[in-house]
């Protein structure tokens, strides 16, 4: 025996469109959080959470797709180096002392 055909019931919603859906998101480092934007002078800025805190004042900022990217600025070596204590004034001698050669040895 065959069952009647179901009557769609009233309130149901349609079957949705996969097509439409946003993509997964990609694997975190961390549980994405939520952060609150908001205006300072004429930008605008972004209360980053505690577990989010960088380690430099400057970042890239970026777009990939849909998401916007914080990336912590690569140091350049002369910012390294500058922040170097300096060399002691004998660090590089004005004169090495030459030595007379060693004898060769005869086989």
């Amino acid at each position: 025996m065959k069952s009647p055909p179901r009557k769609r019931q009233s309130g149901t919603a349609p079957a949705k469109d996969r097509s439409l859906e946003e993509p997964p998101p990609p694997p975190y480092a961390h549980s994405p959080a939520t952060a609150r934007v908001f205006q300072s002078g004429n930008s605008q800025a972004v209360r980053l959470p505690k577990q989010f805190r960088l380690k430099t004042t400057k970042v890239q900022i970026f777009r990939r797709g849909n998401d916007i990217v914080l990336r912590e600025k690569p140091a350049r070596l002369s910012d390294l180096l500058s922040g170097l204590p300096p060399l002691p004034d004998d660090a590089f001698p004005d004169e090495i002392p030459d030595r007379p050669p060693e004898p060769i040895e005869k086989l």
